[in-house]
C-alpha cells in the first residue's frame, strides 16, 4: 500500500485534473508500485495513466538527477535499464506512461521527479536559504559596525557618504540586499554590498586610497586586497550609478580609468569654455566639479560617436540651429546626466536619437527621464527618421519597429534639411 506522503505529493504535483489514485488495482514487485491513474467525469470512469513508484526511499540521489529534474513538473525521457528501475526504486524519479482511450495503447511515456529526490532538493534549497540568511546577517552586523557618520571632509564628500549610509542603512532596514543590478547571482549582489561598506569605511578616515587598500583594510587578511578585483569594473560603475557621483572624488585614485563625454557646440564651465568647432571631450571628474551651461537653444543627445561626428561636420548648421550635441556613447552614466541636467536648464528643446534596439530604447526612455523635470520641449527620433514628442508615441513606435528591424543610428542619418526639420516646431 502506497503511504500518505506518496499520495500527497503525487496529488498535488503528478495528477492532472479530475485525475485519482485506483488505490485498489496496485501491482507491486520487488519495492516497485504500478498504480493506476483513473479520470472521472458525470458520466465515465476510465484509466488514463500507470505511475510506476518505489517504495524505498534513499537520501542522496545521483548528481544527473539532480541536475537534470528541476522541478516535479519536468519530463524527461529514458531508456528502461536496470539502473532507471533502480532511480524508481530509491524514489528518485516516476515512470509516468499515459494511455489512449482503449485504455491498453500507451500514449505517451516519460519520467517525473520522485518523492525522495523532491524532498532531496527541498532540504538543499533550505539549507541555501538558510546560507543566505546567515551571509546577510553577517554583512548586516558588519556595517553596523563600521558605520557612522562623517565628519572631516568638504561639504560636499560628507553629503555624498551620508547618502551612501542612508542607503545601506535603508537596505538593513527593509532586510533586503537587491539593488539596480538585481540582475546578478545572489553571491555576486552580496559581495557588492560589502565593497559598499568597505569603501564607505575607508572614505571616512582617509582622503585618498588605492583600490588594492579597500579590500585590504576591510578583510584584514592575506588576499583580502584582491576580494573584489574579479568585479572591479562593474562594482565602481554600480557604486556610481547608485550614488550618481563618481568614486574618484570620495578620495579612489589609482584608477587608470577616467571617462571621456564627447560632445561638439558651445560649452562654458568655470574655469574653460568651448565653442563651435570640432569635437570636444571633457571628463566625468570635470562635470562633477564644474558647473556647466551653454548658450545653445537645441540640445542633442544621440547615442553613438557616428552621429556626433557626422553632425560636426555641418558647422554652419550648428551654429545658426544654435545646437549642442553630445554623445551618449553606448550607455548612459552618472556623469552624462550630470552634465544633462546643467545644461538642460539652457535650452528650448531636446532632441533623443538612439539605435532601435532593446538598448535604444533604454537610453531614450532614461534620458526622456532625465530632462523631463524641467519645462522644456522633449523630441524622440523614431523610424522612418520621424519627431515624436510624446513619450507613450515613442515607446510604441520603437518597439514596434524593434520587432520589425533592429537598426543602428549610421544606418539613416538623413542631412542638414532632415535635421531643420526636426527642430521647427
Amino acid at each position: 500500500m502506497i503511504n500518505n506522503a506518496w499520495k500527497d505529493y503525487l496529488y498535488e504535483y503528478i495528477l492532472l485534473k479530475n485525475e485519482e489514485l485506483n488505490l485498489l488495482d496496485i501491482r507491486e514487485n520487488n519495492g516497485i508500485m504500478d498504480i493506476p491513474v483513473v479520470k472521472k467525469t458525470a458520466r465515465t470512469r476510465r484509466t488514463v495513466a500507470m505511475l510506476t513508484v518505489g517504495v524505498h526511499n534513499q537520501n542522496v540521489p545521483p548528481d544527473n538527477l539532480v541536475k537534470n529534474f528541476t522541478s516535479p513538473k519536468t519530463k524527461k525521457p529514458f531508456e528502461l535499464t536496470n539502473e532507471t528501475y533502480e532511480w524508481i526504486r530509491n524514489g528518485w524519479i516516476i515512470r509516468e506512461y499515459r494511455l489512449a482511450k482503449d485504455e491498453r495503447t500507451v500514449k505517451s511515456e516519460q519520467y517525473r521527479m520522485g518523492l525522495s529526490l523532491f524532498r532531496y532538493k527541498k532540504q538543499i534549497e533550505d539549507e541555501r536559504e538558510t546560507e543566505k540568511m546567515e551571509s546577510i546577517l553577517e554583512w548586516k552586523n558588519q556595517w553596523n559596525k563600521i558605520k557612522k557618520s562623517p565628519s572631516s571632509f568638504n561639504l560636499r564628500r560628507k553629503e555624498i557618504l551620508n547618502r551612501l549610509k542612508d542607503i545601506l542603512d535603508e537596505m538593513v532596514t527593509a532586510d533586503r540586499i537587491n539593488h539596480s543590478n538585481s540582475t546578478w547571482r545572489f553571491q555576486k549582489q552580496l559581495l557588492f554590498l560589502h565593497f559598499l561598506v568597505a569603501f564607505y569605511q575607508i572614505s571616512m578616515v582617509e582622503h585618498h586610497f588605492d583600490w588594492k587598500q579597500i579590500g585590504a583594510r576591510y578583510y584584514r587578511k592575506i588576499g583580502g586586497s584582491k576580494e573584489f578585483d574579479s568585479y572591479k569594473k562593474e562594482f565602481i560603475e554600480g557604486a556610481e550609478e547608485l550614488l550618481e557621483y563618481p568614486l574618484h572624488l570620495l578620495g579612489l585614485s589609482s584608477l587608470g580609468t577616467i571617462t571621456p563625454i564627447y560632445f561638439t557646440g558651445p560649452m562654458h564651465g568655470e574655469s574653460v569654455s568651448y565653442d563651435y568647432g570640432p569635437i570636444h571631450a571633457t571628463t566625468d571628474i570635470a562635470v562633477f566639479t564644474e558647473d556647466f551651461q551653454t548658450d545653445a537653444q537645441v540640445l542633442w543627445l544621440v547615442e553613438n560617436r557616428g552621429i556626433l561626428t557626422r553632425m560636426a561636420y555641418e558647422k554652419d548648421f550648428l551654429l545658426d540651429s544654435k545646437s549642442l550635441v553630445l554623445g551618449i556613447d553606448g550607455q548612459l552614466r552618472s556623469a552624462h546626466r550630470r552634465l544633462i541636467e546643467q545644461l538642460v536648464s539652457n535650452v528650448k528643446q531636446v532632441i533623443i536619437w538612439t539605435d532601435v534596439d532593446e538598448a535604444g530604447l533604454t537610453i531614450a526612455k532614461n534620458v526622456g527621464e532625465t530632462v523631463e523635470k524641467c519645462q522644456v520641449i522633449i523630441k524622440w527620433i523614431v523610424p522612418p527618421l520621424e519627431v515624436v514628442v510624446n513619450v507613450e508615441e515613442f515607446k510604441s513606435r520603437y518597439e514596434k519597429a524593434i520587432q520589425v528591424q533592429k537598426e543602428e543610428q549610421e544606418q539613416e542619418i538623413g542631412g542638414v534639411e532632415q535635421w531643420k526639420k526636426w527642430i521647427s516646431p
